[in-house]
């Protein structure tokens, strides 16, 4: 199965979860690990899944993987995720709640993706970090090598 795997980062924690992806998936099968910047000429034909991650900023992903997931040439398998703050780090309790409202990036990517044409597998999945600017909370990567496993047998969700 062909993979790519296509994220944005701005401290570094989203690139540590899609490479913790790459490399629990790299054994069994061929996998390209892109940066935003890099996926832009990326001919996407020949995927069989595409993985699309960014930081939460904003309740949303960054502007480049917004745009990346705009693309028209999508199509096929595909997943999102994110990396984002835990709800329960979060205070005043009103900010929570309004971070709990806003959602985050990989309901929206997902959201995107579905509606380029592509059938999202598996559920949106989103990855702590401690603070704004991380690091990841303990044992992120490893929960995220293992939904990227899963992801590869996962039947259609929508």
């Amino acid at each position: 199965m062909s993979i790519l795997i296509v994220y944005d980062s701005i401290f570094g924690n989203t690139a540590q979860i899609a490479r913790a992806m790459a490399d629990a998936l790299t054994s069994s099968h061929e996998v390209k690990l892109a940066s935003v910047q890099e996926a832009r000429d990326i001919d996407l034909s020949g995927v069989d899944l595409l993985i699309v991650g960014s930081p939460t900023r904003g309740f949303r992903p960054t502007p480049e993987i917004q745009e990346f997931a705009s693309r028209p040439d999508l199509s096929g398998r595909a997943a999102a995720f994110d990396t984002r703050i835990d709800l329960d780090t979060i205070h005043p309790a009103p900010l929570r709640w309004v971070v709990s409202a806003g959602g985050y990036a990989a309901e929206r990517l997902s959201g995107e993706l579905r509606d380029q044409g592509c059938t999202l597998v598996g559920e949106p999945a989103g990855f702590v970090v401690l603070g704004q600017e991380g690091p990841l909370k303990d044992g992120e990567a490893e929960r995220a090598a293992a939904w990227a496993r899963d992801l590869v047998a996962a039947p259609p969700t929508s």
